[in-house]
């Protein structure tokens, strides 16, 4: 089992604070009104990089000794944790090179590239990422930065639940419950770990997209179960086909299930997160707010912790999601 604590998160907190934007809980009139709840959300849409994936690759990458730093990273992504490994990389003065699949949104591929990163493109059907990356490591000494199953990544990550925590225990609110959205496991696993030293009592729940919800499924069976279906969804950033080791090993204790939403309902969450709380978000970056607005669980006179990860929507896919709407 693995052995992950609270304070693995405060030593990043100290180690990244510097180098990322501590990003605000904000609370909506309207949303509580229509909700019936007291609902937080933390907007990580706004952090640098446009997620919270940027925590965790500055917690790793400001790890590495000088040789490993002259030597240069390698990721693979669909385009979150490449943009931030490549930033991180950038401002630690180091080359990173980034596989990104060929149909990833293609303000995550430019926004990659702007961050000096060299971008490889594969294609999803027949190329596998991770062997890829692993053979770039090999080849070229590289260190492979991966996107969730590490625990500096997890313990990175965990920092925007401490931010919540504070935020929360100075304003004396306590919470009922936790929605965060959930690919690989590593922002929930870091999250809720910090929420629940703080907060023993609170719920934590993963939200995915359905067809991807490998995360709900193995809560469910109580082992990683992941999902075969060869289908897809609006949300890049979720579709991890199974839990990761360490995620699961951490989230199974943290979570008290899973839930899912469709295609249709992140569409309309984006519209309502942009007309009532002004905020671009990304379809990943929108399921936990999405399974709030419909009701997937019971809400009613709690205070609730939503979690918005990131806003790298592109502008064709947000104007097409406005037109159809």
């Amino acid at each position: 089992m693995t052995d992950f604590k609270y304070t693995r998160i405060d030593e990043a907190y100290k180690r990244i604070r510097s180098q990322v934007l501590r990003t605000p809980l904000v609370s909506s009139e309207y949303i509580n009104n229509l909700i019936e709840a007291k609902v937080y959300f933390k907007l990580e849409n706004l952090q640098w990089t446009g997620s919270f994936k940027l925590r965790g690759a500055i917690n790793k990458i400001s790890q590495l000794n000088l040789d490993q730093k002259q030597k240069g990273v390698v990721a693979y992504s669909s385009g979150n944790h490449a943009q931030a490994v490549a930033y991180a990389s950038k401002i630690n003065g180091m080359s990173a090179k980034i596989i990104m699949p060929e149909n990833a949104p293609k303000i995550k591929i430019e926004n990659t590239k702007k961050y000096g990163a060299e971008v490889i493109l594969y294609n999803i059907l027949n190329e596998n990422r991770e062997e890829i990356g692993n053979k770039i490591a090999r080849d070229e000494d590289r260190i492979l930065i991966k996107p969730y199953d590490d625990l500096d990544i997890i313990a990175g990550q965990g920092t925007s639940g401490k931010e919540i925590a504070e935020e929360l225990l100075k304003l004396n609110i306590l919470p009922d419950m936790y929605l965060c959205c959930c690919g690989g496991g590593g922002l929930i696993a870091g999250t809720s770990t910090y929420l629940k030293y703080s907060f023993p009592n609170i719920k934590c729940y993963s939200v995915e997209p359905d067809n991807f919800d490998d995360t709900k499924i193995s809560l469910e069976e109580n082992s990683i179960k992941p999902v075969t279906k060869k289908l897809t969804s609006i949300c890049d950033a979720l579709l991890a086909r199974q839990p990761g080791d360490i995620t699961f090993a951490i989230n199974r204790k943290t979570l008290i299930k899973g839930l899912s939403v469709s295609d249709e309902e992140v569409k309309n969450t984006i519209i309502q997160l942009a007309e009532n709380l002004k905020l671009v978000v990304e379809p990943g970056g929108a399921v936990a707010a999405t399974a709030l607005l419909n009701k997937k669980i019971e809400t009613n006179n709690k205070t609730i912790v939503v979690m918005i990860s990131g806003g790298n929507i592109d502008n064709k896919l947000f104007s097409k999601i406005v037109r159809e709407s």
